[in-house]
């Protein structure tokens, strides 16, 4: 497994996604001021994501960094799958990361239920998609940390599992809603002199079950992050076969608490 050497001072804020000449407007209620949230006009799903969430639409953040990557939905329980596709552009396609996981015995039916195993498909979807610059770290613990802050601000990508609600947001749900996110941004909306302010911290995330860019609270991302204990009763009483660590998704070969951190060099 690769690591990752300490990351660089925090970069300026930037935004590394393609510009695209798309009407910012469209899909948006025709009551919002289109002159709001200027900081973010080129970039429509940013745009369109603090919008909608009313966050920075007066002024720019203090900092941020966000990468754009296509929507990929899934189809079944292959959200991680799914993340990990759209995290190599699609080079490696759903279907594709399915079969190799299945051959090494990580899933049955697409579920991914372990960050270690999670880390040994990203290395042979970043080979099969000829991705030989990009370093990969399984990180326990920490989700909500300075260091990950510095990481996001720096350009790194994030592979993180959580409880999501009905809406996909993170909640707490003891992992009985298991769920992967492509974390691809954040955004500190202002300078309070505190270094981690739960409310001002927030991360741009992508994931199989909706095309559009969601904005979420950093510190409640990790919160559920750290709440993933044990796997679904329901799912596990549905018929369908299920692969599972040593010591469930709780233990230490499965979710809780555990995340990657993907960084270009």
């Amino acid at each position: 497994m690769c690591t990752i050497p300490p990351p660089p001072p925090p970069m300026l804020p930037e935004i590394s996604s393609p510009i695209k000449t798309v009407n910012v407007t469209e899909g948006i209620s025709p009551s919002i001021d289109p002159s709001i949230c200027k900081w973010a006009t080129e970039h429509p799903e940013l745009w369109e994501s603090c919008v909608k969430n009313n966050i920075c639409v007066d002024k720019p953040p203090y900092k941020y960094k966000y990468k754009w990557f296509e929507s990929i939905l899934q189809i079944g329980p292959t959200c991680g799958l799914v993340a990990l596709s759209m995290l190599v552009n699609g080079e490696a396609t759903p279907d594709e990361l399915l079969s190799i996981a299945k051959l090494q015995g990580f899933t049955s039916n697409g579920e991914m239920f372990s960050c270690k195993q999670m880390a040994k498909l990203a290395e042979k979807a970043h080979s099969l998609a000829e991705i030989d610059n990009v370093r990969c770290l399984l990180k326990q613990g920490g989700l909500f940390s300075t260091d990950t802050v510095e990481r996001l601000l720096n350009g790194a990508i994030l592979l993180v599992p959580y409880d999501a609600d009905c809406n996909h947001s993170p909640c707490l749900r003891n992992g009985h809603t298991a769920h992967w996110a492509l974390v691809c941004g954040i955004i500190i909306v202002e300078n309070t002199g505190i270094e981690l302010d739960p409310k001002n911290i927030y991360v741009l995330c992508k994931h199989g079950k909706s095309k559009y860019l969601a904005l979420w609270n950093l510190s409640d991302l990790a919160k559920s992050n750290n709440n993933l204990w044990e796997f679904s009763p329901k799912k596990g009483a549905d018929g369908l076969v299920y692969i599972l660590p040593i010591g469930g998704i709780g233990g230490d070969d499965g979710l809780r608490d555990q995340f990657l951190v993907f960084d270009q060099f």
